[in-house]
């Protein structure tokens, strides 16, 4: 069915036991969590959302926006979903600064938009379409920030933020996708061991370091499929 073939993108075709009842509960969770902002934050006793915070975190959002448009995709009629995704939307513009980015206008300071307006992108063009207004002048801030700072694994290996820019640019398409897959997959493949590992590079931003072997290994694999998960859409 519709559920298990959208499903199949990320768990493979082979179909797990309560893989429908794990997926719906998350989508659940998550549905319920989200605070009046439109977003998430970390925080509660007896699980890690506060549903009542009038804080909010993009980063955590952005992780956030590809599950929720899994679920619109999977067809399953999920109470609360459709507008639990409008309210993420108009976080994602609500963020969005005058040079076109999402996150905070000050590089220096955490959560700034050079390092997560690639997943806030990604959002917005899932859920609103690529080529809408907002969406159109983040693609510009993103394609011309990366034009001056292409992916190098030896300077800026901030693969948390390459994930985000990789999302963004794989659905919108286009050279500014082409450039930035070329350099980013030659980075990837020349870090990559002979046991399919991958050497850690050198960030020039903290948080999007990768300096634990494991997470460095999962956002190396997402980055190495999204072509082929954008393709799907």
């Amino acid at each position: 069915d519709a559920t298990r073939r959208t499903l199949s993108i990320v768990w493979g075709t082979k179909a797990l036991p309560g893989l429908r009842e794990a997926f719906v509960g998350a989508v659940k969770l998550i549905i319920e969590q989200q605070n009046k902002r439109g977003s998430w934050t970390y925080g509660g006793d007896v699980i890690a959302y506060r549903g009542d915070s009038t804080g909010e975190d993009l980063s955590l959002a952005n992780w956030h926006f590809l599950v929720l448009d899994l679920a619109r995709e999977s067809g399953l009629k999920i109470d609360g979903l459709d507008s639990c995704v409008q309210k993420a939307a108009r976080y994602i513009q609500d963020k969005q600064t005058k040079d076109g980015g999402f996150g905070g206008s000050n590089r220096e300071s955490h959560y700034n938009q050079w390092s997560l307006s690639g997943g806030a992108l990604a959002g917005l063009h899932l859920f609103e379409g690529v080529g809408s207004t907002a969406g159109k002048k983040a693609s510009q801030f993103l394609t011309s920030f990366l034009a001056a700072e292409p992916p190098d694994w030896n300077a800026n290996c901030n693969l948390y933020c390459w994930h985000g820019y990789a999302h963004a640019l794989c659905l919108e398409g286009g050279p500014a996708w082409k450039s930035f897959a070329s350099a980013m997959l030659k980075q990837l493949l020349a870090a990559q061991e002979a046991d399919g590992s991958f050497k850690r590079g050198r960030p020039n931003w903290p948080a999007g370091d990768a300096a634990d072997a494991t997470y460095r290994q999962a956002l190396c694999t997402l980055l190495l499929e999204t072509p082929y998960r954008c393709a799907l859409k």
